[in-house]
């Protein structure tokens, strides 16, 4: 029987014609990856394991792409993929093959009713009291539910989806509507749709701007994942552990503040050009990058209009963090949980346990999305921290200097994220999604939003192993 190496390597002989005939030197490749973050990693690898010579391009100093630990920070946080479920196997798989270790991180940023408090409208609730609320806007059956589940299990009854690749089925376009028809359609008013998808929303701006399509997906992903076993997972001493140690694994092959400008295929070969005047070629080359991320990368000749229309237009979530350390216990002078749920620019105030002792708090992060994060966004980081801290001061006045500012991110202003993660407008699905991962001539595509069945950190694993085996088996 044929093992997966020996068949990896005899398709990579017929794939990358004239292998042996490379000219010398260490820039020297039969493909190039562009972007060390997962997906581009993990196709390096892929490619190297069957014994393909890889370049990989990085515009930043580090690995990992949106997925970075912030060792700066008491307990280490994540800012950005963070919870890893059992059925992440191919994570898991090459985790364990690196020599990493997982830890348990269910304790981590619980919101229970011991650790979380609703702020809205500048009035404090404990979620005990919510569900009889004058607040509360939603309909009897999703009352008792707090702000932050209630979208989710909204939701879940409509799904039409078999399965988690059914999602870009073209029979499945019909779903391709705003959330917010759908939910109209079921007596939601506008306040309850503003709450539950405009407030801290996981997704998008507001109920009106994203796909129903794309949350069938998501539970059916979630389906997926957590049929291998309950749980979620990170990386011992922080996520961003796996794409350093994937980055040490192709040894020398991992050019950092690498910034990738233009991409031409010229018909037997691909010639990529950087920021700084230079310019690599192989035969091949996989673009790993957010099309957030693409859009600053030209492509010669160009993409065909449809997908080119989806790298143009693809939203990324928005997402502004703001880390503190505290100065004292807040919450114990006021008696109050930790944590809190607002509607405020301090968004998801979030205590975090990421030390020993989950009993502790390590570190305290204001976790903003859509509008928030947008006018956010609009402020240098520190007027957007103190801003943060002025609306956590009137809402909660124990806050009043118990903090001390550490660190923001905002993934919409880096210009190699773009924003969080994909976020499929309505319409979109149907219109590209088929299309943004299919190859362009020598050129492959991958990232976690084409992926065709796994999302996030797992998703962005499936594309660098698809986009590897298309150059393997071409």
């Amino acid at each position: 029987m044929i093992d997966r190496r020996t068949f990896l390597a005899a398709s990579l002989a017929t794939a990358v014609p004239g292998r042996g005939a490379r000219a010398a030197g260490s820039d020297a490749a039969d493909v190039l990856v562009v972007g060390a973050g997962l997906a581009g990693l993990e196709a390096a690898l892929t490619l190297a394991e069957a014994g393909a010579s890889v370049l990989v391009l990085e515009a930043r100093a580090r690995a990992g792409g949106r997925l970075w630990t912030l060792d700066d920070v008491p307990g280490r946080p994540e800012a950005g993929g963070n919870g890893i479920g059992s059925g992440y196997a191919r994570l898991i798989d090459r985790a364990n093959a690196l020599g990493l270790g997982l830890v348990d991180v269910r304790e981590r940023t619980e919101f229970t009713a011991d650790s979380t408090v609703i702020g809205l409208g500048g009035e404090l609730i404990p979620l005990p009291q919510w569900e009889g609320h004058p607040r509360n806007p939603h309909l009897p059956e999703h009352r008792a539910r707090p702000p932050w589940a209630v979208s989710f299990a909204a939701l879940r009854p409509y799904n039409p989806l078999p399965d988690a690749a059914a999602w870009r089925d073209p029979a499945m376009a019909v779903h391709d509507q705003p959330v917010a028809s759908l939910l109209t359609r079921a007596g939601w008013s506008e306040a309850a749709l503003r709450l539950a998808f405009a407030t801290n929303p996981s997704y998008a701006n507001s109920a009106h701007d994203m796909s129903a399509l794309m949350w069938f997906h998501i539970f059916r992903n979630a389906e997926l994942m957590s049929a291998a076993g309950p749980g979620a997972f990170a990386i011992a001493g922080g996520n961003q552990r796996l794409p350093e140690a994937m980055a040490r694994a192709l040894g020398d092959r991992v050019r950092f503040g690498t910034v990738v400008r233009r991409i031409e295929d010229e018909g037997r070969r691909i010639t990529v050009r950087t920021a700084d005047g230079r310019a690599f070629r192989a035969a091949h080359a996989i673009v790993a990058l957010p099309a957030s991320a693409l859009r600053l990368v030209r492509i010669d000749p160009p993409l065909p209009l449809i997908q080119q229309e989806g790298v143009d237009l693809l939203p990324y979530n928005r997402v502004f963090q703001a880390h503190f350390v505290p100065r004292r216990r807040f919450w114990e002078s006021d008696g109050l949980p930790p944590s809190m749920w607002t509607d405020t620019r301090a968004g998801r105030f979030v205590a975090l346990r990421y030390g020993p002792d989950r009993r502790e708090v390590t570190s305290l992060v204001a976790f903003v999305s859509g509008f928030e994060a947008d006018a956010l966004d609009r402020m240098a980081p520190e007027a957007a921290t103190a801003a943060i801290m002025a609306d956590l001061a009137t809402l909660r006045p124990a806050t009043r200097d118990a903090l001390r500012p550490v660190r923001t991110v905002s993934w919409a202003r880096d210009p190699f994220a773009g924003g969080a993660y994909a976020c499929w407008a309505p319409g979109q699905i149907a219109r590209f999604a088929n299309t943004l991962p299919q190859p362009f001539g020598r050129i492959h595509f991958a990232g976690e939003h084409t992926a065709a069945v796994a999302r996030g950190m797992e998703g962005a694993m499936e594309s660098g192993q698809r986009a590897a085996l298309e150059i393997l088996t071409t």
